[in-house]
């Protein structure tokens, strides 16, 4: 029996997902761009729908190219809230379309600003059992803070830490998980 963190097994997409991207560090802007949009999508959701409509969100978003999404205006915000690919959440959508404007000049903050707080390394928290949001209020603080600063949007503390777990900047799967980094 393969021994992983127990959300990993509630679908096959999930197993996947967990197995092949999850805690994975990823330290290209395009890839922490796509991670951030993707856990601004899921605030509210569960992943395993995110992961559902993740082809329909690659193709229709340009693989979330910041390039692409920075030109859009809110009137191609609205049309692409009518495809049936993409999860039609309008402040959503906005939001991503936004924040890809925000760093359009200079992605590599995006990377700066994810990584450097840490050193460019993984911080492993040897978990036995999933954290609490109490639990890594004050590591997300200046995260949020930062990223607010800038002027992203929809960047709470759950979403935040969502993406660091998602994007590898900590290692949150538990000890006994065979996929740990």
């Amino acid at each position: 029996m393969t021994n992983r963190c127990s959300w990993a097994e509630k679908s096959p997409e999930l197993l996947i997902y967990h197995d092949t991207i999850w805690g994975k560090p990823v330290k290209s802007a395009a890839g922490l761009f796509r991670g951030l949009s993707l856990e601004i999508m899921q605030a509210g959701l569960t992943f395993q729908t995110i992961l559902k409509y993740e082809e329909g969100l690659n193709e229709v978003l340009h693989h979330f190219s910041i390039n692409y999404l920075a030109q859009l205006s809110p009137d191609d915000v609205d049309l692409i809230c009518e495809n049936s690919k993409v999860i039609r959440n309008h402040q959503k959508i906005a939001a991503i379309v936004h924040n890809a404007k925000m760093l359009q000049e200079n992605p590599s903050q995006l990377v700066e600003m994810t990584w450097d707080p840490v050193h460019f390394t993984q911080l492993d928290h040897y978990l036995v059992t999933p954290l609490h949001p109490d639990d890594y209020r004050y590591f997300i603080q200046p995260y949020v803070k930062a990223f607010k600063q800038l002027g992203l949007q929809r960047i709470g503390p759950v979403t935040t830490y969502s993406f660091l777990q998602a994007i590898g900047v900590v290692n949150d799967h538990l000890l006994a998980c065979q996929f740990r980094n």
